[in-house]
C-alpha cells in the first residue's frame, strides 16, 4: 500500500505536470507533495523544507528540489530540460548543458528513507536490516560500553552524525582532515564533545558493520537473478561487492566466510524464493569468489611489492599511477593495496580522501572516450530512399531460388569487404540471409539475361540487405538468385544446434548460464556461457547427450512474431539471450520448454534434421565465461572421420590395434 500510494504521486506529477509547459515548475508539483506528506503520512507542514539544488548525471541535467523532512531528505523533483553539449550555455559541476525539447519531471522516492523517518531509528540501518545490524555488532564485539556510553548516549551521538553527514560528501579532491574537523565542531555546538580518536573508533567499525548487509542485499539480489562473477561487464561489480564484504569482514576480524553471510541474510532480510538461482548455487558461487579472493591476496603481496619496491618506507602516499595500474591490471583495489603496503612496511602509507571519486571519475571519462570512438567506415553510401527488403528467409527458410527486381547497385567502400566483392546490390525482396546475432551471411549467385556474378557474403545496412556482388546489375534488372545451399542448410544445423546446447547447459549446470556470445559459421559453431569454474569433460558429455536427445525427441521448433510488450509479459527478460533486438516486433525461436529465445536467425523447423551434435571441447575465454565449440550435421561427421583418421594412424605407428 505504501509503495502504491508513493507510485500514485509519481503518476499525478507526470499528468498534471507535464501535460502543458505553463505548468512545468516547481509550484504545481510541490502541492502533491504537500498532499502525499502531510495528508497520506501525517507530517506536519512546517517540518517540510525545500532545497533547490541543480542536478546533473547520465548526459542530463537540470534544476532540482530536494524535499527534506526533519533533516532527511525523502524525495527530488528534477526538471530536467538539458542535454550534455560542449557546446552549450550552461555549466553544473564543470560540465555543459544546453535546452532540449524535452520537459521531464524526473520523480525520485527514497523508499527506504521513509521507513527510516517512520521508524526513528539513529541511522537507516538499523531500519532497513536490524537483525543484521544487531548479529554483526554482537559478532564484532561493538557495543556502548566499549566507548564508556550508555545505548541512549550512543544513539543520540549516531543520530545527530546522521543530520550531519551531509557536509561529508566526498569528492575527487575533498580535503579528508578538514571536513572531519567541520564535522567534530559541528557535533560539539550540538552538545557531543568527542575527540577525533574517538571519533574514528567508532565510525570504522560501525561503517562495516552497516556496509555488509548493504553489500550483501546488492550482492544476493545480483546472484539471485543469475550474474555469475567475472572480471569484466556487470559480473565484475558482483566481484567488487563480494570482495568488498570479504575485506570489510576480515578488518571486523569476523570468522565467518561469505556463504553464510549470505544464508543469514536470506534469512532475515530477503526470501529465497524471489531468486531465480538456487540456495544451493548462490552458496557455491560464494564459496568459489572466497576462493579467488584469498588467492588473489597471496599473489597480491608480490604484485604490490614489485611495484612500490623503489618507494621511500617513510612516503605517505602512493603514486596515482600505481594504483590505477594494480587496480585495473590485477583487480586490487586501492585501498587494499594500501592495506597490502602497511603490512610489508609501508606503514606511513595512506589512501587520500577522495581517491576512489577520481578512480571512478577515470573509468567514467575512458568509457565515454570508447562511446565516441570513430565508427567504422559505412559499407556503402548514398543509399536512395527505398522500400525496405522483404526477407524472404522467414516465409520459408527452406527457399533456395526466387526472382527479384534490383533496387540500387553501390560501389563497396567499406573496410571488411571479402576478395573479389566489388559491389552492393539491394533487392526488393532476398532469401539471402544477412549476417547477424553472429550467424554469417549467405553466399551464393545473382544472375539476370546480360550479367551472373557470384555473391561473397551478406550485410543489413539499416533495412536493407546488401548483397556484396562479384561484379554490377542495372537498377530495374530482374534478377535469379540462389543459395549456396549446402552452406546455408550447415548454418542453420549450427544455429539450431547453438540453442539447444545452450539450453542443455542451462538445464544442468543451473539459471546462471546465460549467452554471453555466440558464432555460427559453415565449419562449426561456438556458444560462450556464463559460468563460475571451469568445465570439466564429464560436463561436456553430459550437455552434449541431453542436446542429442532433445535433437531426437522434439519433432518441430515453434517461429512466433510476438510485440516487444507481449513477448516481455509472456516470457520475461532471459528471452533475451543473445541481447535485446531493434523494433516493436521480435522474432521467437521456441524449441518446445527446452529453450525460448528472441533470435532473428534461421532454424531448422524439425530438429530432427541436424542429425548429431558434439561438443569439441571447452575454454576459457575470459574469468566466468565458457567457450563451447560445436559441431553439427554434416561438420560433426566430418569431425568424427578426421578423429577416426587421427586414431588410424596412430594405431599404424606405434603398431597396436585401434580397440
Amino acid at each position: 500500500m505504501f509503495t502504491f500510494q508513493l507510485l500514485r504521486a509519481r503518476f499525478c506529477l507526470l499528468f498534471s505536470c507535464c501535460a502543458s509547459a505553463f505548468v512545468y515548475s516547481f509550484s504545481c508539483c510541490a502541492c502533491k507533495y504537500l498532499y502525499l506528506l502531510c495528508s497520506t503520512f501525517g507530517i506536519a507542514v512546517e517540518e517540510i523544507t525545500y532545497v533547490e539544488n541543480p542536478w546533473s548525471g547520465g548526459g542530463n541535467a537540470g534544476a532540482a528540489v530536494e524535499v527534506i523532512v526533519g533533516g532527511l531528505e525523502l524525495a527530488t523533483l528534477v526538471f530536467m530540460d538539458m542535454a550534455e553539449d560542449v557546446e552549450g550555455d550552461v555549466e553544473i559541476k564543470g560540465i555543459k548543458y544546453s535546452k532540449m525539447p524535452l520537459q521531464i519531471i524526473d520523480t525520485g522516492y527514497g523508499l527506504e528513507r521513509f521507513c527510516w523517518a517512520a521508524a526513528g531509528t539513529p541511522t537507516i540501518y538499523e531500519a532497513i536490516y536490524p537483525e543484521s545490524v544487531e548479529w554483526l555488532k554482537q559478532q564484532a564485539g561493538f557495543s556502548a560500553e566499549s566507548f564508556d556510553m550508555s545505548q541512549a548516549q550512543l544513539d543520540s551521538l549516531l543520530g545527530e552524525m546522521s543530520r550531519l553527514f551531509g557536509i561529508m560528501n566526498i569528492e575527487a579532491g575533498s580535503d579528508g582532515a578538514r571536513m572531519e574537523a567541520l564535522f567534530l565542531q559541528r557535533l560539539e555546538a550540538r552538545g557531543h564533545h568527542i575527540s577525533s580518536e574517538l571519533f574514528t573508533r567508532i565510525t570504522e567499525p560501525l561503517s562495516k558493520i552497516y556496509a555488509i548487509p548493504d553489500h550483501m542485499h546488492a550482492l544476493v539480489n545480483m546472484l539471485g537473478d543469475g550474474l555469475v562473477p567475472s572480471n569484466a561487464k556487470a559480473g565484475y561489480l558482483a566481484r567488487m561487492m563480494a570482495r568488498r564484504v570479504l575485506r570489510m569482514r576480515d578488518e571486523l576480524f569476523l570468522d565467518i566466510d561469505l556463504a553464510q553471510l549470505a544464508n543469514h541474510h536470506l534469512e532475515v532480510n530477503y526470501s529465497a524464493e524471489k531468486m531465480k538461482q538456487t540456495k544451493d548455487g548462490l552458496f557455491t558461487i560464494l564459496k568459489g569468489e572466497e576462493a579467488r579472493y584469498n588467492e588473489m591476496l597471496r599473489k597480491g603481496n608480490q604484485v604490490v611489492k614489485t611495484a612500490i619496491k623503489d618507494i621511500a618506507k617513510d612516503a605517505v602516499s602512493l603514486p596515482d599511477s600505481i594504483l590505477f595500474t594494480i587496480n585495473d591490471s590485477h583487480g586490487i583495489s586501492p585501498d587494499l593495496v594500501i592495506k597490502i603496503a602497511n603490512e610489508l612496511g609501508w606503514t606511513s602509507v595512506i589512501l587520500r580522501t577522495g581517491f576512489n571519486a577520481e578512480m571512478a571519475e577515470r573509468h567514467s571519462a575512458q568509457a565515454k572516450a570508447a562511446a565516441t570512438a570513430v565508427a567504422p567506415k559505412p559499407l556503402v553510401e548514398n543509399i536512395p530512399n527505398l522500400p525496405r527488403t522483404v526477407p524472404m528467409y522467414y516465409e520459408d527458410v527452406n527457399q533456395r531460388e526466387f526472382e527479384a527486381s534490383v533496387l540500387a547497385c553501390l560501389p563497396l567502400i567499406g573496410e571488411d569487404i571479402p576478395d573479389g566483392a566489388t559491389h552492393g546490390i539491394i533487392l526488393d525482396r532476398t532469401c539471402f540471409y544477412p549476417e547477424g546475432g553472429g550467424q554469417e551471411g549467405d553466399h551464393g549467385s545473382m544472375s539476370c539475361d546480360s550479367a551472373a556474378h557470384d555473391i561473397l557474403d551478406t550485410r543489413i545496412v539499416g533495412p536493407y540487405v546488401v548483397h556484396l556482388s562479384h561484379g554490377e546489375f542495372e537498377v530495374g534488372d530482374m534478377v535469379h538468385g540462389e543459395l549456396d545451399w549446402a552452406r546455408r542448410r550447415q548454418m542453420m544445423d549450427h544455429h539450431t544446434a547453438v540453442h539447444i546446447v545452450g539450453g542443455a547447459a542451462r538445464k544442468l549446470l543451473g539459471p546462471h548460464i546465460y549467452q554471453a556470445g555466440a558464432n555460427k559459421s559453415e565449419q562449426s559453431a561456438r556458444l560462450d556461457i556464463t559460468h563460475h569454474k571451469r568445465l570439466s569433460r564429464a560436463d561436456l558429455d553430459e550437455i552434449e547427450a541431453l542436446a542429442n536427445e532433445i535433437v531426437q525427441n522434439v519433432q518441430r521448433t515453434e517461429k512466433i512474431s510476438l510485440n516487444r510488450k507481449d513477448a516481455d509479459r509472456k516470457y520475461g527478460f532471459d528471452l533475451y539471450q543473445g541481447g535485446a533486438p531493434k523494433g516493436n516486433d521480435i522474432r521467437i525461436l521456441r524449441i518446445a520448454d527446452h529453450d525460448i529465445q528472441a533470435c532473428g536467425g534461421t532454424h531448422h523447423d524439425e530438429p530432427g534434421r541436424i542429425g548429431q551434435i558434439r561438443i569439441i571441447r571447452s575454454n576459457a575465454v575470459q574469468d566466468g565465461v565458457e567457450r563451447l565449440h560445436i559441431v553439427a550435421g554434416q561438420a560433426a561427421i566430418n569431425h568424427a572421420r578426421t578423429q577416426e583418421n587421427i586414431l588410424r594412424a596412430s594405431a599404424e605407428t606405434f603398431n597396436v590395434p585401434i580397440d
